[in-house]
């Protein structure tokens, strides 16, 4: 099938649980703005020449600046992969990593892929929101949470920053503690940014 064909699907069956979620959907890409301001991005990227496509989610506290090296976009203008905190909805046919879904060689097909990702949403979506949601309390909580996971150094930059924005300059320092060891030996801005959190 085809883009045109999966597009009317995801109107049909996708966009409306979004929209029932408080997401605004332009194109293929859905924001969402609550308190705090923390910002929740939906983005739909077609692979039309291998007849995929895969819903990636994106999370964002504008007040962390941009991630990407640029200008912080407009509120209403963020892109998925500007944000934080990234992800995708799993659709997990060949791997528990993978996340395309097909569009199938039929109209039926396509209906049933995205059928597949609206039976999911829920349960993924929140999984992946649900911590990225209330600011500043569960940024909070989640950023103390940091520390005992196995998150990859720059992920526990990222909570530093957001302890700083939190006042909390000993858990900033935890993290960047924490995350110092594990970064790998040609990642220097990485450990720049780490050191600087140590010694402001």
């Amino acid at each position: 099938m085809d883009r045109k064909t999966v597009n009317a699907e995801l109107r049909r069956q996708f966009v409306p649980l979004l929209t029932g979620a408080g997401f605004l959907w332009k194109s293929d890409v859905g924001r969402r703005i609550l308190a705090g301001p923390v910002i929740h991005v939906v983005e739909v990227q077609h692979r039309p020449r291998a007849a995929v496509f895969q819903v990636n989610l994106g999370a964002h506290l504008p007040a962390l600046g941009d991630v990407t090296g640029g200008e912080s976009p407009a509120h209403d203008a963020l892109r998925e992969y500007e944000c934080a905190w990234r992800g995708s909805v799993i659709s997990g046919f060949r791997n528990t990593s993978d996340a395309e879904f097909a569009y199938g060689a039929t109209p039926e097909e396509a209906a049933e892929s995205v059928a597949f990702l609206a039976s999911e949403w829920q349960r993924q979506s929140e999984r992946f929101f649900g911590p990225l949601t209330a600011y500043p309390d569960g940024f909070h909580a989640t950023a103390r949470g940091a520390l005992e996971k196995d998150l990859h150094p720059a992920h526990l930059l990222t909570w530093a920053r957001v302890a700083l924005l939190l006042e909390d300059s000993a858990l900033a320092e935890a993290l960047a503690t924490r995350a110092l060891p594990r970064v790998p030996e040609r990642a220097t801005s990485l450990r720049d940014e780490l050191q600087r959190i140590l010694t402001r």
